[in-house]
């Protein structure tokens, strides 16, 4: 069970490390390097998925696991449409730090351009 916490919490802490890169344009970082950690995350992902529907079939009773399957199957989708919202936000701030127009939102913080 623990592991399943702990990917989690590694994908906080990509979404910390992503927003600083992109925020500040590390340049050692703003290049084809950012690829690596970019694909850690995506099998970081995977596995918290593959781990989650592993560990409802393998701890809940028969009877049980359709449903717990089903309800999972939702919140995982429901859970993409609310990171889908929060990503056009989180890109509306971007764009206010770098001083871009053209953000189909805007950012609910105020940051100055240049600065975060």
């Amino acid at each position: 069970m623990w592991a399943l916490w702990l990917m989690s919490a590694l994908q906080c802490v990509n979404v910390w490390f992503f927003w600083i890169v992109a925020a500040d344009q590390v340049s050692v970082l703003y290049n084809n390097l950012l690829l690596i950690p970019a694909f850690y995350v995506g099998l970081l992902g995977g596995a918290v998925y593959v781990h989650s529907f592993t560990r409802i079939c393998s701890d809940l009773p028969l009877p049980y696991r359709e449903f717990a399957l089903s309800a999972t199957s939702v919140g995982e989708g429901f859970g993409i449409v609310v990171a889908d919202v929060i990503g056009l936000f989180l890109q509306a701030c971007l764009y206010q730090i770098h001083g871009l127009e053209g953000a189909v939102v805007s950012c609910p913080a105020s940051f100055s351009a240049g600065r975060i």
